[in-house]
């Protein structure tokens, strides 16, 4: 049996613990050891202290807000039951692909295995004990050879055939054509709550789609229509047939999306960036209005890791923006609110 009232109470107090927009303002006219006090204060503390005679600086606050997301993740795993914790962990394995993505460019980069597991957020002991071999691996073609005993094997294999020496491009779309597979074959069944969510994932199928469609064809790649995911509410076969980013916008008139990135497009310039960007956003908007008409769902859990996300996101934002010496003007166009 689902804990819905229980797991959903959980959600909403911890949501209610987050940075409002306001803050972020604030955050930008703070330094590196000002911004970690600042956090400390906040759901941070705990990472904080654990790290903090280890790191400093954006290395210690990057850190520090990656391993709480993790936290996060697993606590809600861990209070869930039934149906709800079934659709969690399906959820859940979007941060695994997340995670080996960050690995692989890692690799791919030569970086430090401790520069890379900075950058990763376990969320449970299995996948710490596979992160930490893979963190030690040499190239792209050893963290593959790694991942033997898991999910994504096969598909990395067959996509690691196909690549140039150098591009990633084809391991990070097998991996997440892997995962919305995988989302969309395990669709819960009966009920307000399975409905919902169904809805969530059709959506989260859109957009996908839409930005694999903006990102070829902004740069001028034809075909490559099996990156398309079927089960959103647009038929991958309307979306292939696309062949600029013209073509997009006219076959997406009359839906919802259409004045999500048609303001952002036009003959002389294509503002990729801010396409993504309002996707995300409507994403997440409808994230939080789902939340309110179905509180005893999966919703108000989706909900929060969504808005923590964001706020992990914005705060890697500015503390990498203020390292690199960026203005505060650039980093506030980077922050998501």
């Amino acid at each position: 049996m689902s804990n819905y009232s229980y797991v959903a109470t959980r959600a909403r107090s911890r949501r209610s613990r987050l940075l409002p927009a306001e803050a972020y303002t604030q955050l930008l006219n703070l330094d590196l050891p000002e911004i970690a006090r600042y956090i400390q204060d906040l759901e941070y503390r705990r990472e904080i202290d654990r790290y903090g005679s280890k790191l400093s600086g954006a290395d210690l606050i990057e850190t520090a807000l990656v391993d709480n997301l993790a936290e996060d993740v697993g606590d809600f795993l861990s209070f869930s039951t039934g149906k709800l914790r079934e659709i969690l962990m399906v959820y859940a394995e979007r941060y695994r692909v997340e995670n080996l993505k960050n690995i692989l460019r890692g690799v791919n980069q030569q970086m430090s295995p401790e520069d890379i597991e900075r950058l990763v957020c376990p969320i449970n002991q299995s996948d710490r004990e596979l992160y930490n071999r893979l963190y030690e691996c040499k190239t792209v073609d050893d963290v593959i050879s790694s991942l033997e005993d898991t999910t994504y094997y096969e598909d990395l294999k067959k996509a690691g055939e196909n690549r140039s020496q150098d591009s990633l491009q084809p391991l990070e779309d097998a991996l997440d054509l892997a995962y919305y597979h995988h989302l969309v074959e395990n669709l819960p069944s009966g009920g307000a709550d399975a409905d919902i969510y169904h809805s969530f994932v059709q959506l989260k199928v859109d957009v996908a789609n839409i930005k694999t469609i903006l990102r070829l064809r902004h740069r001028d790649i034809k075909g490559h229509n099996e990156l398309l995911i079927s089960g959103g509410s647009i038929k991958t076969e309307l979306l292939s047939s696309v062949q600029t980013i013209q073509d997009l916008v006219n076959t997406l008139e009359g839906t919802k999306y259409h004045e999500l990135i048609s303001p952002h497009i036009s003959e002389e310039k294509t503002d990729l960036n801010s396409c993504v960007h309002d996707l995300d956003h409507y994403i997440a908007n409808r994230t939080k209005r789902f939340s309110y008409l179905y509180p005893l769902s999966v919703l108000p859990v989706l909900d929060y890791l969504l808005r923590k996300e964001r706020e992990v996101y914005n705060l890697r934002a500015i503390v990498r923006g203020k390292q690199t010496g960026l203005p505060s003007e650039r980093i506030e166009e980077l922050v998501m609110v």
